[in-house]
């Protein structure tokens, strides 16, 4: 079991960021707590609780914006958010976890098969987040394929184009199963379109070409298997396009 020895719950980002950077103290920041397992379980580590800073509204205006401490229930729920990213923020855990699991931690996360963030990906996501050098902006796609880039920052929130049209399109082994494969796409207000994908990458990934996926292969589907999936999920998607955009 990990062994936690101390729990912070800070009321200010300057208060998180001056807890995260203790160098002699192993820290892990903590969203809604779904995930929280230190990498080496024999190292004690402290917990820094996110949930007293005020980043877990949903708000509209130009763009829309998802606190990072923002439950993936609260996504489902709310009606500024469009309905293709209201599926798979409820797809994404059962009931048991949505109310608890965060925004911010599922990106972190970074989970190869998430629905969610592939769909965060088709609406072109930016992630807002601070370090010891100030506030930066950077995109969902740069932050999955680099984790590194917010190491030792505070995820603040996720800002996106809540415009235009989306499909998505999944493959599982049941109905309510965590898609195998899963591809959205979404024809931009300018007429451009973007498509991600889900299990195809170890992490969810902008596709352009599915046929050129290189996915990890595993029990639930080879890499043959997911590649085809892949290029009939986009075909699928691209299709359902043509006929709404």
């Amino acid at each position: 079991m990990p062994r936690i020895s101390a729990y912070h719950r800070p009321l200010a980002v300057a208060e998180a960021l001056a807890l995260l950077r203790r160098p002699a103290v192993r820290s892990v920041v903590m969203g809604g707590g779904t995930s929280v397992v230190p990498d080496h379980v024999d190292v004690a580590t402290e917990v820094i609780d996110l949930q007293a800073l005020g980043f877990g509204s949903i708000s509209l205006t130009n763009s829309l914006m998802l606190g990072a401490t923002a439950t993936l229930h609260s996504v489902f729920t709310s009606a500024l958010v469009p309905g293709v990213l209201r599926e798979a923020a409820r797809r994404e855990q059962p009931s048991t976890l949505r109310t608890l699991a965060t925004v911010g931690g599922t990106i972190v996360a970074g989970g190869a098969e998430s629905e969610f963030l592939a769909t965060l990906l088709a609406f072109d996501a930016q992630v807002s987040f601070v370090n010891r050098s100030g506030t930066h902006e950077r995109s969902l796609d740069d932050v999955l394929a680099d984790p590194s880039v917010v190491h030792g920052a505070i995820i603040m929130s996720v800002s996106l184009d809540p415009t235009g049209v989306a499909v998505a399109a999944r493959t599982g082994r049941t109905p309510m199963d965590t898609p195998i494969v899963a591809v959205v796409g979404r024809a931009r207000a300018d007429g451009s379109r973007v498509y991600a994908a889900s299990g195809v990458a170890s992490s969810a990934v902008v596709v352009t070409d599915p046929s050129h996926v290189v996915p990890p292969g595993d029990f639930r589907g080879s890499v043959e298997y997911r590649t085809a999936l892949a290029v009939e999920l986009f075909g699928r998607v691209a299709e359902a396009l043509a006929v709404r955009a």
